[in-house]
């Protein structure tokens, strides 16, 4: 076996096993947990920090889910019982009677549990909630997608994230390209985050086909200030590459109320390495006749498809320095209603100076480009295989929020919201190393874009056989890309000659919906939803300079509409057990990026596009059964499907050959959860969360590559396993051990990549650990350990090694 490949341990199979055993012991402690009809002691409030809450506090909109939580809060505290999930206090029912009506699963994570796990940034907060994968290849990367379910990490289109009821997820460009913009949250600033399993709810779009995650962060009622510093670590060793990372992450914060007016105002600096996401490769298939420049070096190892191949080096160590500013402001218009006003701003700067060849000639000097021999067969390195390179960026996002919840059962949200890509300027270099360093020839690109978006739900409480709460909404986006790709004389100075390729568009939403979430009785309820959407995409256009000018082809304009019904029931036979039935229909339309996705050549013909691309239709279903365990803990089991046609991916068409976003006519995703939620487990202060989910995502009809029809559909695993250990037997510390296991994966449509190593997406199983001390005077000390036994495993790139994390807090 070559170096650098995955084993596969017979270790991972056992640690599999050992999880599995400790689900079914635990779900039999817990059974027997909840025949007691004790109260909680003391010691279980302090074993809450890492379980979620499926008690469904989450409606479809982000507006409206925050209202429900806030009129629950109030309902428990009327009623005299209490029990807050990831608080200190924990006393009475798990739920109450209005947090039963939701139409679909909703797991809760707080702040408190936020503390007790390794959080550099916000994305690490959804690595352990049940049935999702945070795809994350080092701090700072822009491009991380939430997968939630049987979702892909390239369909990012198919989950929604709302931050504060402000829409941070990125549709403008294709595959995974674009993640949520993460970093205009802080973790230190996150109250709650809700996540939401499903399409179910009318009042969200077509994307939330997979799901959608409701971040919710904190306000000050005082004067508070927080400031916190990070250093991370990691020794970093594959192939010929043994490099130690290191990286540093401050926050600061100031917020205060005074009077109706409370404000937030924060810093963010993230300094840091990265260590080496790509490696230079070639086929051992493709090597010619000796040239005579023999040299040596490299690596050997199998591609996941079994062919052999040589690793030649990789791009270097990149340094990246990103500075994030944010301002809030609440002011109470009146005891019932507030307006919010957030302005965030990100630049981002990172640097590719040092690319590694592993190659060497006889005299010893490193070769970066030209014939080579290796092995009596040469292979080809072009001038730009080593490269050198630097990127800038710069967003801006402003919004404005309204809130409504009136004593007369009136609730009322309002939000618009404006992202703008300020800059995205990438230069790198095109002719051969070390000497492009300092400038020469290269390529340039300059994109800007972004989106608006605007919302208006309202909903009100009707008495007619039952209570009815009747939701009504409206909804609209648009999104725009215009980006540009330039020769360059002198990409260091960015000196631009002829346009390469340019190319932009844009996406328009208009939405309405309605909705009925109607009590029947104390164990029935009956949701009912409706939503209509009119899409379309227009402006879209390709360009470059010719022999004869700019050369500009405009694109066709499109637009589709579709109404997606909603159904949901509850039946509750006792105040313990909970079932649930949901169907939905869902449409998820092209981002700009898959729409308008392609080139031009000189003589003004556009090749790639795809003009007949059509939207994601789902029909999805959820069916859930919940036990309410001892008053301190719960249990989920999920069974789901989600029928999709048309689903938008990138293959390659079997008889026309080209590749490009096209529609995999007919894909089945069908699945089961099973969620323990225990905050008190053999001894006071211990709390543990399982989770487990089983996929199956099969190819059911695909015209345009039929060799794909019964295969696994890409990057969907059979299974995901999370399992997190609590402990908290005072106020004064804590420690957390938690893993994570995802079954292999496959990268190609056919199935054909079996194998583990760069390139393919590896099964792995991860552990996790942190301990955390209170000190004197509000400080806070932590270290932890992510990737505890020094995994090495990739989706398609390589994944962080061990990596140490030390971090000091202190606030007011």
């Amino acid at each position: 076996m070559g170096k650098g490949q995955v084993l596969r341990d017979p270790r991972k199979h056992l640690c599999r096993l050992c999880l599995g055993l400790m689900v079914i012991l635990l779900v039999a402690v817990s059974h027997a947990g909840a025949e007691s009809t004790e109260s909680p002691s003391s010691g279980d409030a302090k074993a809450t920090a890492i379980s979620t809450d499926s008690d469904e506090k989450a409606t479809g909109s982000a507006a409206t889910a925050e209202a429900q939580t806030d009129q629950d809060d109030k309902k428990d505290q009327e009623s005299g019982e209490v029990f807050k999930i990831g608080e200190v206090t924990v006393t009475g029912k798990i739920v109450d009677e209005a947090t039963v009506n939701m139409p679909a699963v909703v797991e809760t994570l707080t702040a408190e549990g936020i503390e007790r796990i390794n959080a550099v940034e916000t994305s690490d907060v959804f690595k352990y909630m049940p049935g999702s994968y945070l795809r994350k290849l080092y701090p700072g990367l822009t491009n991380q997608p939430l997968v939630i379910r049987g979702n892909n990490t390239e369909l990012t289109g198919r989950t929604l994230v709302f931050m504060d009821d402000i829409l941070i997820s990125d549709f403008t460009a294709a595959g995974n390209s674009n993640g949520p913009k993460w970093f205009f949250v802080s973790p230190h600033e996150i109250e709650k985050v809700d996540m939401i399993y499903g399409p179910y709810s009318a009042a969200l779009s077509g994307n939330s086909l997979s799901g959608t995650a409701l971040i919710t962060t904190h306000f000050p009622e005082k004067m508070e200030a927080t400031a916190d510093a990070q250093y991370f670590y990691q020794n970093f060793h594959e192939y010929e590459t043994d490099e130690d990372i290191n990286g540093y992450n401050g926050f600061v914060s100031f917020g205060d109320k005074v009077g109706k007016f409370s404000y937030n105002v924060w810093y963010n600096r993230l300094d840091t390495e990265i260590q080496p996401i790509i490696f230079v490769t070639k086929k051992v298939s493709d090597g010619k006749a000796p040239v005579g420049n023999p040299v040596d070096g490299y690596a050997q190892d199998e591609d996941p498809s079994g062919n052999d191949r040589l690793i030649l080096g990789f791009p270097g160590v990149s340094d990246l320095v990103d500075n994030t500013v944010k301002f809030k402001l609440a002011h109470d218009l009146t005891p019932d209603s507030q307006v919010r006003i957030v302005s965030a701003f990100w630049d981002s700067n990172r640097e590719y100076d040092s690319p590694e060849t592993y190659l060497r000639d006889e005299e010893g000097n490193p070769v970066y480009s030209g014939k080579v021999d290796i092995d009596g067969k040469s292979y080809s390195l072009g001038s730009s295989t080593f490269t050198y390179s630097k990127r800038e960026m710069q967003n801006l996002l402003n919004a404005v929020t309204y809130s409504l919840d009136s004593p007369g059962g009136w609730k009322v949200n309002a939000a618009l919201s404006s992202f703008s890509i300020l800059q995205n300027l990438n230069r790198a270099s095109a002719t051969a190393a070390p000497e492009s360093k300092s400038g020469g020839a290269g390529k340039v690109t300059d994109g800007e874009g972004g989106w608006y978006t605007a919302d208006l739900n309202a909903s009100h409480d009707v008495q007619w056989l039952g209570v009815h709460t009747l939701g009504t909404g409206f909804h609209f986006d648009r999104y725009s890309t215009d980006s540009e790709t330039w020769n360059a004389s002198d990409w260091l100075e960015d000196t631009r000659t002829t346009l390469s390729l340019g190319s932009e568009g844009k996406t328009q939403t208009h939405a309405l919906y309605v909705e009925d979430t109607w009590r029947i009785t104390d164990q029935w309820s009956v949701y009912l939803g409706a939503r209509n959407e009119w899409w379309r995409g227009f402006d879209g256009a390709k360009s470059t300079d010719g022999d004869t000018g700019r050369i500009i082809a405009d694109l066709d304009d499109r637009s589709e509409n579709y109404f997606s019904p909603k159904f949901s029931t509850t039946y509750s036979p006792t105040e313990n057990w909970r079932l649930r039935l949901s169907l939905a229909m869902a449409e998820r339309f092209p981002t700009v990026g898959e729409l308008f996705y392609g080139g031009i050549n000189p003589q003004g013909i556009v090749n790639n596009a795809n003009p007949d691309l059509k939207p994601e239709k789902s029909f999805s279903k959820d069916f859930t059964i919940t036990r309410l365990i001892g008053g301190d803990g719960e249990a989920r089991l999920t069974f789901f499907e989600d029928d999709v046609d048309d689903a938008i991916y990138t293959q390659t068409n079997s008889y026309t050959l080209v590749r490009n976003y096209q529609n995999v006519d007919e894909v089945r995703t069908r699945g089961i959860e099973l969620a323990l939620n225990k905050r008190r487990v053999l001894i006071d202060g211990l709390g543990l969360f399982n989770s487990v989910a089983w996929l199956d995502a099969e190819i059911l009809r695909n015209d345009n590559v039929p060799e794909s029809v019964g295969k696994t559909f890409p990057r969907v695993p059979k299974w995901r396993v999370k399992s997190v250990l609590d402990y908290a037997p005072t106020d004064r510390w804590a420690l957390t051990f938690a893993g994570h296991y995802a079954s292999h994966m496959f990268n190609n449509l056919d199935n054909s990549d079996t194998g583990d190593g760069y390139g393919s997406v590896d099964e792995f199983l991860v552990f996790d650990t942190k301990f955390t001390y209170r000190l004197p005077k509000n400080f806070t000390a932590s270290l932890g350990v992510d990737n505890l036994t020094d995994e090495s495993y990739h989706v398609f790139h390589p994944y962080p090694r061990r990596t140490f994390l030390a971090e000091l807090k202190w606030t007011f």
